[in-house]
């Protein structure tokens, strides 16, 4: 049975400092690309300061947005996927309204209260909370 994704935990690494990391992120996403790789693994990068960079516009401040959260971790961490797998699971759900269900929630919880529980590495009150999910008739199965 193949494993269909590793999360490898960077702790020490680039920890307090978020364009160092988005600068590692691009060298080695630079080279799964030159080596033909990523069309067999992707790379998906957490930090704790993590911000999108895509350009898009976001609920709230860019920089402070709660959408920034759904790639906000206590320490820098990779998670390797499977391409081939991230393929079919994006056939079931679109990717842009996962995305953006995800942004709208945590814009629920707001930034004030996601910094605080990945501050104290607790997100115990947020199991409490009743969130929007995605409707059927969005799922491509």
């Amino acid at each position: 049975r193949e494993v269909a994704t590793v999360l490898l935990t960077t702790p020490r690494f680039c920890q307090l400092s978020g364009g160092g990391y988005d600068a590692f992120a691009d060298t080695l996403n630079s080279a799964l690309d030159q080596l033909d790789f990523a069309r067999e693994i992707q790379l998906v990068f957490f930090h704790p300061d993590f911000t999108f960079r895509d350009g898009k516009q976001r609920i709230g401040d860019s920089e402070e947005a709660a959408g920034n959260f759904a790639r906000r971790s206590p320490y820098p961490m990779i998670n390797l996927l499977r391409t081939p797998q991230v393929r079919a699971a994006q056939k079931g759900i679109p990717t842009g309204s996962v995305y953006e269900l995800n942004e709208k929630n945590l814009h629920s919880v707001g930034v004030a209260q996601l910094q605080a529980m990945l501050n104290a590495r607790q997100w115990g009150g947020i199991s409490d909370m009743a969130f929007q999910k995605h409707n059927s008739d969005t799922w491509n199965l």
